[in-house]
């Protein structure tokens, strides 16, 4: 067993990223590495050769040769041994929702990190979710091309776009999404908005009626008293007396 291996052990395992603080490559090490064999030596040799790219201290992705890992995977890896969940833009590419570049990849934590790392054309973002509230998140482990990623549901990711409307980077498509969404849905996504402020409801209804959808009967009483963004910095648009949205 040699260093050479360790990138080919990781793609096997579908685990995309090294990160030296974590299990999985203590793993690796133990099964691959002569013993005194300094990691650090290991993984410098790894990126002369192409095999891996530093993302930052003891944190790399592992290259595949023959495809390009989604972006997706990697951002859901780097935080394989914590609480995490991806979602907005992301997840509702993966749901095949939106089809946009991804600029950004938006992950949820019950701690406080905010932490941006690039992954080139695409940062991975994390975010802090109060832990009473990200208990309550909606969420799921699926897999895409084989690796393991835990998913906002839809209506979890659009709660979270209307919720902190800079968590999402093409929140301009929520009414198209929101337009193929079941009324069933759009209750679930009313009571999610709901629990999480007024002003991600009062978001919601505008954006449901742009898409020309009913309104869910949880927001049909709804009677906001303050005015809010659609989106941070945006009074520019339409005015909503309705749900008293600057859209």
């Amino acid at each position: 067993m040699s260093c050479s291996e360790i990138p080919d052990w990781f793609l096997r395992h579908r685990v995309p990223v090294i990160d030296l603080s974590s299990k999985v490559w203590q793993d690796a090490r133990e099964e691959l590495l002569p013993s005194g064999y300094a990691p650090a030596v290991c993984l410098r040799r790894l990126e002369k050769a192409g095999r891996v790219r530093r993302l930052g201290r003891g944190l790399y992705v592992v290259v595949d040769p023959v495809r390009e890992t989604p972006p997706a995977a990697i951002a859901s890896a780097l935080f394989r041994e914590a609480d995490h969940y991806v979602t907005t833009d992301a997840a509702l590419t993966l749901d095949g929702l939106i089809d946009q570049p991804l600029p950004a990849i938006t992950v949820v934590l019950p701690t406080v990190r905010h932490r941006q790392i690039a992954l080139g054309h695409t940062v991975v973002r994390a975010v802090a979710l109060a832990p009473g509230k990200f208990a309550k998140a909606d969420t799921y482990e699926t897999t895409t091309e084989g690796f393991r990623v835990r998913l906002a549901t839809r209506e979890q990711a659009v709660t979270d776009a209307l919720a902190e409307p800079h968590w999402m980077t093409h929140a301009s498509l929520l009414p198209e999404v929101l337009a193929a969404f079941s009324e069933d849905e759009l209750e679930r996504t009313a009571r999610g908005a709901l629990a999480r402020s007024t002003a991600a409801a009062q978001r919601l209804g505008y954006l449901i009626e742009d898409a020309g959808a009913p309104v869910p009967p949880s927001l049909v009483k709804l009677q906001p008293k303050s005015a809010v963004e659609l989106r941070p910095h945006q009074r520019h648009g339409t005015f909503s007396t309705r749900w008293r949205v600057y859209g």
